[in-house]
């Protein structure tokens, strides 16, 4: 069930191609029988092209919804709006000896200090284990300019715990998943 809500709802160009693969199928049957029955199938075909494609664009899944969360903190991350970034956190947030306060106030020094620019995530692996909550890891990797050094391509994975809050999500708890080549374990070792 899950792979044909990722195919009719997630990827459009998977879909497109399908689409189009069952067209040229109805049309070679249309073409080879040329029964009333052929011709309204393969004009059915054509008609929901459209449609499914529409339906695709319009309907967001909550995996869509969580990757667009995800996206959205790291626009803020890359625009330094440690408030903005801030909304996104729930009042019991802890993480790594971090309350939220203390985690926000970190992650404002830490902002002033290097400027990180160019986020790119991929690699989403999102998990459901209630209805209000999803887990969701991803690989990010960025730009870190401060004024001693630069780093191009930075890699580093992500565990977020996410609590729904009515249309959103909160943040419960981040954590880092150690990567090569910094293998940082601790939330301490990024925001120093």
């Amino acid at each position: 069930m899950r792979m044909i809500s990722t195919l009719l709802f997630e990827n459009l160009w998977a879909l497109a191609a399908l689409l189009v693969a069952v067209e040229t199928v109805l049309i070679v049957v249309w073409a080879r029988r040329r029964t009333r029955a052929s011709v309204r199938a393969a004009w059915v075909g054509f008609a929901m092209i459209p449609a499914s494609l529409t339906l695709s664009i319009l309907i967001e899944t909550p995996r869509e919804r969580v990757i667009a969360f995800c996206w959205e903190l790291a626009r803020a991350v890359d625009e330094g709006e440690v408030n903005s970034i801030a909304e996104h956190f729930a009042d019991d947030f802890q993480t790594d000896g971090f309350d939220r306060s203390a985690f926000v106030d970190r992650l404002e020094q830490t902002l002033t200090r290097f400027r990180v620019d160019q986020p790119r995530l991929r690699d989403f692996e999102v998990a459901f284990p209630t209805d209000e909550s999803a887990v969701v890891t991803l690989t990010a990797t960025c730009r870190i300019r401060s004024i001693d050094a630069v780093f191009d391509h930075l890699p580093s994975r992500w565990r977020l715990t996410l609590r729904r809050d009515r249309d959103s999500w909160l943040v419960v708890k981040i954590e880092s998943i150690p990567i090569l080549p910094l293998n940082l374990r601790d939330l301490r070792d990024w925001l120093r």
